[in-house]
């Protein structure tokens, strides 16, 4: 093998082993991007809590109409008169 075959063969390897390590470079900023899509626990922690809050109103409201609903009802039976139903 001459000098000029040898220096060939060395500058195609490092051409494959630039262009190898440009592929990973790209793979892990763009997996740096989407790992900074995600959300960050203490804002997740503050949404679920708002969510909370705003369930257990819910709830409270359901139980108050529950309770005017159930009068109603019995209202309606003893007097007598069905509840009308679309």
């Amino acid at each position: 093998m001459t000098e000029g075959w040898a220096i060939a063969m060395l500058s195609g390897a490092l051409v494959v082993m630039t262009a190898v390590l440009g592929w990973v470079a790209t793979e892990i900023r763009l997996l740096n991007k989407s790992l900074t899509q995600y959300v960050r626990k203490a804002d997740c922690t503050n949404d679920m809590n708002a969510h909370c809050g705003r369930l257990e109103k819910l709830e409270t409201k359901v139980g108050e109409n529950s309770e005017k609903l159930a009068a109603i009802e019995q209202y309606h039976a003893m007097i007598n008169v069905p509840l009308k139903t679309k």
